[in-house]
């Protein structure tokens, strides 16, 4: 089959889907529930608790008051919880980590939450979801998997005309075809709202009265906004521990073309480089991001540069944002490069992010990353409450973490 009609046929297949019944607008679609997970909770086993997400997860919030609830609930349990939360990040670098940020720790329960931040296109989304469920799957066929829906102050709307949103409804396209619960944590949310007993996105020092303070800035919860969260959950669970087991099936074959079931996280000192790089490590600011990314890269000489030859059809870049960043240049396949900007507005402090390129054709690839040093106007790019010390963005380093590879 040529590229034209592979794309063709993908293409019918989301169209397909999306023809479907849509799934009724409510807190919980239990489908399957989460057996196993109850099952070791009723006979007083361990049971670890992995939390897949973005900041939202990564927070001290629901995350924590979840773990906390599952330990009143089951005293006779030990209950183990994994944070592999990750700010700013999407199911398509959340299906690259999963191995070592979740697998690793044989999770008996996996919360995979990323409706606020996937916005990426809707086959990369469908990819990644599937990808993530199906490597869950392979790793240990008795592990539960639960969807959790944040809420965002621009998702509002359309969750209130009784709508799903487009990374939803695109997740629930791979929860239906799995038999996968989904909690919406959003509904509860507009609920409070519709009764005027919730703030969703509020003023510090403002009097708020009795009502509930959401967020200070429309997407984080507060701490009484993570509570709520907790509180659907808790009564989804609920929900799902009355349910009946259903008998045991085995995985299905892939819903979508592609997905990344085969993802691999590979470091980049083990591709052909030049003797410019330098060790992350050695650069203070970067301490934090050592367990991360153990064997980070960096440079700012225009002349180094790393090759990458693999087989498969997409390729990405583990790496680090903050005041030092600049660019790469990217080279496939002998092509001219292409730029890639790794500096952004909040460019002030260092984080973890990532990029990934357009699914390649399948085969050998070979891919050259280079440091651009072009100027960066950071000053006019950082939002101007957050820039602080200036001088920081004097340096435009490359940064490598991490390689990515899919077939």
């Amino acid at each position: 089959m040529n590229r034209i009609m592979l794309m063709c046929a993908l293409l019918a297949g989301v169209a397909q889907m999306g023809a479907g019944p849509a799934p009724a607008l409510t807190a919980l679609q239990a489908r399957q529930g989460l057996p196993h997970c109850f099952q070791k909770l009723h006979q007083g086993d361990t049971l670890v608790v992995a939390y897949l997400g973005g900041s939202i997860t990564g927070a001290s919030g629901y995350r924590v008051q979840t773990e906390q609830w599952f330990r009143e609930q089951y005293p006779g349990s030990v209950i183990k919880a994994v944070n592999a939360g990750v700010g700013g990040t999407g199911s398509d670098l959340g299906v690259f980590r999963l191995q070592e940020d979740v697998l690793q720790h044989d999770p008996g329960l996996v919360f995979i939450e990323f409706a606020v931040n996937d916005g990426a296109d809707s086959l990369t989304i469908c990819r990644s979801m599937e990808g993530i469920v199906r490597q869950i799957k392979k790793h240990h066929a008795q592990t539960d998997i639960c969807f959790l829906y944040t809420v965002a102050e621009s998702m509002l709307p359309t969750l209130q005309q009784g709508q799903l949103v487009r990374s939803i409804r695109y997740t629930e396209r791979i929860a239906q075809y799995y038999g996968l619960p989904s909690i919406n944590l959003g509904m509860d949310v507009a609920a409070q709202l519709k009764k005027d007993a919730l703030v969703f996105h509020a003023q510090k020092g403002r009097d708020y009265g009795k009502r509930i303070i959401f967020t200070y800035d429309g997407v984080h919860p507060t701490t009484a906004g993570h509570a709520l969260y907790t509180a659907t959950i808790a009564g989804a669970l609920r929900k799902m521990e009355k349910l009946k087991a259903p008998g045991e099936s085995g995985l299905p074959p892939p819903l979508y073309a592609g997905c990344y079931e085969q993802a691999r996280v590979l470091s980049p000192v083990g591709f052909t480089k030049t003797k410019g790089w330098k060790k992350g490590a050695a650069l203070p600011a970067l301490k934090g991001f050592a367990a991360a990314f153990p064997d980070l890269l960096y440079s700012g000489d225009p002349g180094d540069s790393i090759t990458i030859r693999f087989e498969g059809r997409v390729f990405g870049v583990q790496d680090i944002v903050g005041p030092s960043s600049g660019a790469a240049l990217v080279s496939i396949d002998g092509q001219p490069p292409t730029r890639k900007l790794r500096f952004d507005r909040h460019g002030s402090w260092y984080r973890r992010h990532y990029y990934l390129l357009d699914t390649l054709p399948a085969g050998m690839h070979t891919i050259v990353l280079k440091p651009d040093t072009a100027f960066i106007d950071k000053l006019k790019i950082v939002n101007p409450g957050e820039r602080g010390d200036t001088s920081r963005y004097k340096d435009r380093y490359l940064y490598i973490g991490r390689i990515m590879l899919a077939r």
